[in-house]
């Protein structure tokens, strides 16, 4: 494409030069001449008015491997997608190369259920509302007498090709009703495994509009944020945090039969003894990841908001004693987290619950020195959060060599050039992300040199213009 294209872009001579810079990059990854998008058609059947899809499968086309500057190496990205009876999807079989990937389409047409697909093959868990039951598309629950959606992927990584899958399957507990909850079943190259041995194996960041919950909402919001960004990164945080769940559980229940003058105080020798172990680990890992995460995403904020004097401060707020919070690196943490649980038993068994532990941790995103939550602009919030994403992009990279799959669900159409731009080039300096948009014309081709492109309409996909 030539370069006077990128003239069309939005902005002055900022969005002529970050064009340049990605037209260049990417000609670079191409490994030199013309850009050109290259893809598979997705053959998707949506769920309104459809047959059920046949047993017998149908042939895949594939998409020709574009070469690269790093050809010494695979990078991560999903190289095969199924879904089956995932929520506005009948199924979907697409094989995938590298690269930009654009997804247009209307709204409630499928974007975000398609990327939830991705990230949920990465994480195990939803990243929507409601319950694993709302995956399970209409016509499977109408329809199967036992009703599932199962979610495939072929995931080419540094160390090779793996085979991961997760099925929701509905729980049938009474004979001809329909089921009222649905189970979560794991795969790893035709194995059944835990979800712990599936969380890792791909890794995205997932850009989404209520990513502001995170600045503005409730403290389990902040929770969710690391333990989802930490458990992509580290098999001994997944294990660690099961473990303290567990035990939490078990603690609890203890601590509600004393108060009511049922069990034996002694009983929380053990208990606190292996929720000291499992929260010391997560304890450190929250405060080390945030000491880097803060740090870069208080740089790129001042980047997105560079007409404003106010800093971004992202601050861990453990729920633990003073004494242990400033020796959260230290090498004792889990004896010093014991004994601040042995002090705190007698308030504990007074309220029938557990009041000190990273369960109950909070992160605080100060802007200007004043809570963002309460104080910052939705502008301000906005950017915030953005900075904090692509901070873990960086991080992710860093901790694991390879950097993540990018989803961005339909964000670009709320930031101004400036910010938009930011995000593109970060864009180009992974393997694959994929880009949903309500409209076909945004980002341009001069925004996105190379990118390949789709239209979204009820489920089913095909290439776009």
């Amino acid at each position: 494409m030539p370069e006077a294209a990128a003239s069309d872009m939005p902005g002055s001579g900022l969005g002529l030069a970050v064009a340049r810079r990605l037209l260049h990059q990417m000609r670079a990854r191409l490994g030199g001449g013309e850009v050109r998008a290259r893809g598979v058609l997705l053959r998707g059947i949506a769920r309104h008015g459809h047959a059920r899809h046949p047993r017998r499968r149908s042939r895949r086309p594939v998409a020709p491997r574009r070469p690269s500057a790093c050809d010494h190496r695979d990078p991560m990205h999903v190289s095969r997608l199924s879904l089956i009876d995932l929520r506005t999807f009948r199924r979907l079989e697409v094989e995938l190369t590298p690269g930009v990937h654009v997804i247009a389409g209307a709204n409630a047409q499928g974007k975000s259920n398609l990327l939830e697909a991705i990230a949920m093959l990465a994480t195990t868990r939803s990243q929507g509302s409601g319950t694993d039951l709302d995956l399970i598309s209409w016509d499977a629950l109408a329809e199967d007498p036992i009703p599932a959606a199962r979610l495939e992927a072929e995931v080419t990584t540094v160390g090779g090709r793996e085979h991961v899958e997760v099925s929701i399957v509905g729980q049938m507990i009474t004979v001809g009703v329909p089921p009222q909850r649905a189970g979560r079943r794991f795969r790893v190259n035709g194995i059944a495994r835990r979800a712990s041995d599936l969380i890792g194996r791909l890794r995205v960041v997932l850009f989404a509009a209520d990513d502001l919950a995170i600045i503005d909402g409730p403290p389990a919001n902040r929770r969710r944020y690391l333990d989802i960004t930490l458990s992509q990164l580290d098999p001994a945080y997944v294990r660690a945090l099961q473990r303290y769940t567990r035990v939490l559980e078990q603690r609890n229940s203890l601590l509600k039969r004393l108060q009511e003058r049922r069990g034996k105080p002694d009983e929380l020798d053990f208990w606190d003894g292996e929720l000291a172990e499992a929260g010391a680990i997560i304890l450190a890992a929250r405060a080390e990841a945030l000491r880097v995460l803060g740090r870069d995403a208080a740089v790129t904020y001042a980047e997105l908001a560079a007409s404003e004097s106010e800093a971004l401060e992202v601050i861990y707020e453990p729920r633990v004693p003073a004494a242990v919070a400033a020796r959260l690196r230290e090498h004792d943490l889990a004896a010093r987290f014991l004994d601040a649980l042995v002090a705190g038993r007698m308030e504990d068994v007074r309220r029938g619950l557990s009041l000190t532990g990273p369960h109950r941790d909070d992160v605080r995103f100060l802007i200007g020195g004043h809570a963002a939550g309460v104080s910052a602009s939705r502008g301000q919030q906005r950017s915030a959060a953005l900075a904090l994403r692509l901070a873990e992009v960086g991080y992710s990279k860093a901790r694991t060599g390879d950097a993540p799959v990018l989803l961005l669900d339909d964000i670009l159409s709320e930031l101004d050039p400036a910010r938009r731009a930011r995000v593109l080039s970060v864009a180009y300096g992974v393997d694959q992300v994929f880009i949903t948009t309500p409209d076909a014309a945004h980002p341009s081709r001069a925004e996105l040199p190379g990118a390949i492109r789709w239209r979204l309409h009820a489920g089913a996909i095909e290439a776009g213009d």
